[in-house]
């Protein structure tokens, strides 16, 4: 891995991994018989939707962009982004059968081990694109046309989901990370958009680590 190039993938990809673990820690601790099931659901349900919408973008923004170098390597992660959504539409087939059960025990209990192959899958895949697909995109594209590639799907994203997946960046990042991520956003971003940024790593960061990112950005 070339550390001095751009990671188009690290950041979100760590933010969408930390909402997997939570969730998924949330599903094994939950009795599905009670009320505490609801938010669960609702947020793994939020989760599913998010990864959607990953898979999406990675097709329109990404994969489109790599074929035509690299055809072979975008089919196959395009092949496994249908795979990913089929084992999201058995996730959700679960999840209705939950919602219609009288005892929804055994429906709990197939969400959970479907949740496990959804992440398991999600797992292998991402860290597929974080090594093939990567080293073939610094390859054949500088970084300023990476980043031009994230910025395209940055502009698709609903304010409230980008606001969402940047507080699980948050959540998952290492400081230096966050630092540089932070860094990038003063220098190329809106002032009106780092202050709000800033105002998001207020709310989700221990003290420490607020105090590290406020000394780097000074």
């Amino acid at each position: 891995m070339q550390s001095n190039r751009y990671n188009v993938f690290n950041n979100i990809h760590k933010g969408l991994r930390g909402m997997l673990f939570t969730v998924q820690q949330e599903v094994q601790q939950t009795d599905f018989n009670s009320t505490e099931a609801v938010p669960v659901i609702a947020n793994l349900e939020l989760a599913l939707r998010y990864f959607d919408e990953h898979a999406e973008h990675e097709d329109n923004f990404v994969l489109n962009e790599i074929v035509k170098f690299e055809p072979h390597i975008a089919e196959e992660l395009e092949a496994e982004h249908v795979t990913d959504h089929q084992l999201g539409e058995t996730l959700r087939e679960y999840i209705q059968a939950w919602k219609n059960a009288a005892d929804k025990t055994e429906a709990g209990r197939q969400i959970f081990y479907a949740f496990n192959d959804f992440i398991a899958f999600n797992l292998y895949h991402m860290n597929k694109e974080e090594t093939v697909l990567l080293q073939l995109l610094w390859k054949h594209f500088t970084d300023e046309e990476i980043i031009g590639m994230e910025q395209r799907i940055l502009q698709t994203i609903a304010p409230e989901v980008l606001v969402a997946e940047s507080r699980w960046m948050l959540r998952s990042l290492s400081i230096p990370e966050i630092i540089e991520w932070y860094m990038g956003m003063k220098h190329g971003a809106p002032a009106e958009v780092f202050m709000m940024f800033k105002g998001l790593a207020a709310e989700e960061l221990p003290e420490i680590k607020m105090q590290q990112l406020e000394t780097a950005l000074a």
